[in-house]
């Protein structure tokens, strides 16, 4: 039987799951980051084999694979933050190719906002929305035309993301403490979560310290917990990150024509949560600019969204409505 490898690779994280040709999911594996713009592509690539090897050995230890199954080759797709140019899968497609132990006879190298619009309209035309350390939104319509905005990594975009949110919330204890802004039980909640006495000390923690970008993104769930206990200061950051976050989906919208048409919506990412404080701005803001928008929850997450994309590859199995209802079947388990 053949089997397709998706994985959804950030700037925190990078997970692998492992399906057969029936869409069956037989193992899941985790590792690091992959995002290759801020740690490299030797490291990404570190981090993309551990987490596949993961998802095969999980396979094994269940009794659900043997990998001598795999001697056919393995399908791959990739769906890497920080991965948006030719060069990039160029890059990515040699390097995987000399490290991996295995033989992989489809390797698909994607931006991750591509596997996770696979994931939430199970590859149908729509626009997806990624929060989560950074940020992008990418559309397809019917005639396979894409538009995407955003994406550009923490210096230069990455509006509305984690990292923006958790940057924001940093900047707003600092003026608090120099008699600038407004007080905020953001002060309190991230000197405890960081173990510090004194906001002077975020300092070295965030120039010297262990304090990086993915820890930084983490302090967006303080601002969305503290906003949604009714701190003011946290609600104008969330506020904030919903309009930046609206108006990457709506330059996807506008590029692909889509003022007046009923364009699926979804959001992914660690902090799109259904009905969480910064969703329901999200959807109120853009829902006043594009009435006609339908929201969506995910039907899959961007790793079988990855495995959806594999499915094309298949030279056996089901019909795709069957794969992708087994796929879905599978998430309620992993």
């Amino acid at each position: 039987m053949q089997y397709i490898v998706g994985v959804d690779g950030g700037g925190t994280k990078t997970k692998a799951i492992l399906a057969d040709a029936m869409g069956k999911v037989v193992g899941t594996g985790l590792a690091g980051p992959s995002n290759y713009q801020t740690i490299g592509l030797e490291k990404a690539c570190d981090a993309i084999l551990t987490a596949i090897g993961d998802a095969i050995e999980s396979a094994e230890k269940t009794n659900k694979m043997h990998r001598s199954s795999l001697v056919q080759g393995l399908i791959v797709v990739l769906g890497l933050a920080g991965a948006d140019r030719p060069q990039d899968e160029k890059q990515f497609t040699s390097k995987i190719h000399t490290l991996s132990p295995l033989t992989i006879a489809h390797l698909v190298v994607e931006n991750d906002a591509r596997i996770a619009l696979a994931g939430a309209t199970a590859n149908q035309p729509g626009v997806v929305i990624i929060a989560g350390t950074g940020s992008i939104a990418l559309g397809i319509d019917k005639h396979g035309h894409r538009a995407r905005s955003g994406g550009w990594g923490p210096i230069l975009g990455d509006e509305g993301s984690g990292y923006a949110i958790g940057r924001a919330a940093l900047m707003t204890v600092l003026r608090e403490y120099d008699g600038r802004g407004e007080a905020t039980t953001l002060t309190g909640k991230i000197l405890t979560k960081l173990d510090i006495d004194n906001p002077e000390k975020l300092v070295p923690l965030v120039y010297q310290g262990p304090l990086q970008r993915p820890e930084i993104a983490s302090l967006a769930r303080l601002v969305l917990e503290e906003a949604t206990n009714g701190d003011q200061v946290s609600q104008i950051i969330i506020k904030t990150a919903a309009k930046e976050l609206v108006e990457l989906i709506g330059a996807v919208i506008d590029n692909l024509g889509w003022h007046d048409s009923q364009a699926l919506v979804a959001g992914t990412g660690g902090l799109l949560q259904p009905d969480n404080i910064l969703w329901r701005e999200i959807v109120a803001l853009l829902s006043d600019l594009y009435p006609s928008v339908q929201f969506i929850a995910p039907r899959l997450s961007p790793a079988l969204g990855a495995v959806l994309l594999g499915g094309e590859y298949l030279t056996e199995g089901i019909a795709l409505a069957d794969f992708t209802c087994n796929l879905a079947n599978s998430d309620q388990l992993i």
